[in-house]
């Protein structure tokens, strides 16, 4: 992630932007619309599906503030001071309501466990007022202006297919970037994180842009030449016809269907082949005109590159792995293969590249490298400058973690903990 302040898009209905990389308490999270539990009729007793179904709802209902309050009893009113600021057990409550933590989950989780993790959440909190207040002293006052600048700066340096993804999630909402922009500039919160973000930006991360230099990122880049690492892979293109294989749970009417079915396909892909063995420069075309595979005619068949395992280089899955070693087994480029049966239906594959192991060149990673090493410095900063304000005193904590008890009653706790968060 790049600590310039960009936004980062989330697939469902909640969009959040960050004000710098990695820096924790300067994260902003725009409200959006949560999903909601969809209904699990039981349609028969002792339907497994159904009770599954029952069981995953009740494990995901979210705790009333009631009992995220009756939990966190443990918890005085005010958890913290920071320079006369308070910050209250209410906000605690706030954040885990927020985070539509469940009932079950809540219910479950031994007190001291719960006990130290929210310790854990009054630091982070605290961590935030230290910025709040560095960011106010410094001039940058929260204002509805304030956030409606971060997010326009932000929008700017988006690729073009980030910012649509996310106008098609805001138009599903019924909303657009700006009158959502306005929307979130109103709460209180993104205010302030916003002044947090402008603080960072003028304070830590102008000045470390400046000094992470070429060199800085070429050192880094030879020092740690595994992780750019990448394996031997080759890039094909297929023909692909469709057909779905035969289950054990099929019924005999169905497995008549799909025997019927392979067997079509099998004489279609033959077909095929045997138009490529008279003229293998037909193969785009037929690709375009038969495969089932929208890469046929989007893109002639050809696939993203991928290594032996079948990994898509790309990272966007993985290929069947009888498609994958049939594809390993070509080695002349150009040359393709006799119909290769998968759980798919039935391919026929052509090699169009190969490339062997060795590592991602510089000018490819480098301006990952320098984001990376940015982001670093600046969280690195950020955490020295807290440090050193919670060590000038004026800041007052009570303590709640659990008392030391017997290891082995201490041990068996902790075993038991779940995940809240």
């Amino acid at each position: 992630m790049n600590c310039k302040s960009l936004l980062v898009l989330f697939a469902a209905c909640a969009v959040s932007f960050s004000a710098t990389a990695q820096s924790g308490p300067s994260t902003l999270t725009l409200k959006g619309v949560p999903a909601g539990l969809g209904e699990s009729p039981v349609t028969a007793a002792g339907d497994e599906a159904a009770e599954a179904a029952i069981r995953r709802a009740l494990l995901s209902q979210p705790a009333s503030e009631e009992e995220v309050v009756k939990a966190l009893s443990f918890m005085p009113d005010v958890v913290a001071e920071v320079g006369g600021t308070k910050i209250t057990k209410k906000e605690i409550v706030d954040l885990l309501l927020s985070k539509k933590v469940s009932q079950q989950v809540l219910a479950l989780t031994p007190e001291s466990y719960l006990r130290t993790a929210m310790q854990q959440y009054v630091d982070q909190k605290i961590d935030t007022t230290i910025l709040k207040q560095k960011a106010k002293a410094a001039g940058f006052i929260p204002s509805e202006e304030l956030v409606k600048t971060h997010f326009d700066a932000s929008i700017k340096k988006l690729p073009a297919e980030q910012v649509e993804a996310l106008e098609d999630q805001l138009k599903a909402r019924g909303l657009s970037l700006e009158s959502y922009r306005d929307e979130i500039a109103k709460e209180v919160d993104i205010q302030e994180n916003a002044s947090i973000a402008a603080y960072e930006e003028k304070n830590f991360i102008e000045k470390t842009e400046k000094s992470v230099n070429d060199d800085a990122v070429e050192k880094f880049y030879r020092e740690n030449q595994q992780k750019f690492a990448v394996p031997e892979s080759i890039t094909v293109a297929h023909i692909l016809i469709q057909c779905e294989p035969v289950s054990a749970a099929d019924s005999k009417e169905e497995k008549d269907i799909k025997t019927k079915a392979d067997k079509l396909a099998k004489e279609q892909i033959d077909d095929i082949y045997a138009e490529l063995v008279k003229d293998p420069d037909r193969f785009e075309k037929l690709a375009q005109e038969k495969s089932n595979c929208p890469s046929g005619k989007r893109d002639n068949g050809k696939l993203p590159p991928f290594d032996k395992e079948g990994m898509l280089l790309d990272q966007s899955g993985m290929l069947d792995p009888d498609f994958a070693a049939a594809a390993f087994k070509l080695t002349k480029i150009g040359e393709f293969t006799k119909p290769v049966h998968t759980q798919f239906g039935y391919h026929i594959i052509k090699l169009l590249k190969q490339d062997p192991k060795g590592y991602l060149a510089l000018e490819k990673v480098k301006n990952e490298i320098h984001d990376f090493l940015v982001d670093k410095t600046v969280s690195e900063e950020i955490q020295a400058m807290i440090k050193a304000e919670r060590e000038k005193g004026g800041i007052k904590v009570y303590d709640f973690t659990p008392a030391k008890t017997d290891p082995k009653a201490q041990k068996k706790s902790d075993a038991a903990a779940l995940p809240i968060l």
